[in-house]
């Protein structure tokens, strides 16, 4: 089930930043979501698969990802290695007050990939970063007098340094190397995030990206750890969780042009995996 807010939007409507370093905690769900801001998102340690919008990542530590929290995205660890990460949220709004519009521009650039963008840092690079997230934390947890302005100071530094690095001839990769398996479920995930308003049977889908539907259940719930229906309906979701705020668009409207049958079914699915009905969740919004 998706939280009405996450604390990732809540930290972020609050401060304009949410930041955590080295964190280890595991939990039994990790839901595919958007949410507002940007991410940087640093991989320290574990065994996991980490989707953002097409691509399917196998994350080694060191492995940097930056991409705009509005991209649907998933971590997939495994629970038999200890998970450690950190990562920053924040909006542009933040650290406007302190760069040029020039500047803005370009650090705003790291974001634009659809599916995220990979940087991959050697061992003494990793721990400028690790003190640079332990930084930001610090200065988030003790609120000490001028605390935002350090935080600020902080997370500029450390988009500097990725820039800079993506400048590096062959510093940076925008899509790894896919095996076989993964280059499959990507051209699935393609498919899913073009046509998702589309209604379309597995039979079809097998048709068009000519490949055995047995292949495509089994590899697609394997990299993803959600059946095809599953993603697609995921998908639906979160776009209408979009609509629903930015739009006054009906409920009837919204359900139709994501291609749900009904209405009701659309009002079913959406209490099933947000929480609450259409309505409330956009009355809740309007509150807040």
């Amino acid at each position: 089930m998706l939280s009405i807010h996450s604390p990732t939007n809540l930290a972020l409507e609050k401060n304009g930043i949410y930041v955590r370093s080295e964190v280890d905690n595991f939990q039994e769900s990790w839901p595919i979501h958007t949410h507002h801001g940007t991410e940087i998102y640093f991989f320290i340690q574990g065994d996991a698969t980490l989707l953002i919008g097409d691509v399917i990542y196998s994350p080694s530590p060191g492995d940097m990802f930056i991409f705009n929290g509005s991209v649907l995205h998933r971590i997939n660890p495994s629970k038999e290695t200890p998970y450690v990460r950190s990562y920053v949220n924040f909006n542009e709004l933040f650290i406007q007050d302190v760069l040029t519009g020039e500047m803005i521009d370009k650090l705003s650039s790291l974001f634009q990939f659809p599916n995220g963008l990979l940087v991959r840092w050697d061992p003494e690079e990793c721990e400028q970063i690790k003190e640079l997230f332990i930084a930001l934390r610090d200065e988030d947890e003790k609120e000490s007098v001028g605390f935002k302005v350090m935080m600020k100071t902080y997370l500029v530094q450390m988009l500097f340094k990725i820039y800079r690095k993506t400048k590096q001839l062959y510093s940076f990769h925008t899509v790894p190397t896919h095996s076989q398996k993964q280059s499959s479920v990507r051209r699935v995930l393609h498919f899913i995030n073009q046509n998702y308003t589309e209604t379309f049977s597995l039979d079809e889908l097998s048709k068009v990206l000519h490949l055995n539907k047995y292949y495509i259940c089994h590899s697609f719930k394997e990299a993803t750890g959600y059946t095809v229906n599953n993603y697609l309906i995921r998908k639906r979701i979160e776009e209408a969780k979009k609509m629903l705020l930015s739009t006054d668009r009906s409920v009837l409207d919204i359900s139709e042009k994501l291609g749900f049958n009904t209405p009701v079914y659309f009002s079913r699915a959406f209490k099933q995996y947000v929480g609450i009905s259409p309505q409330s969740y956009r009355r809740h919004s309007d509150l807040g």
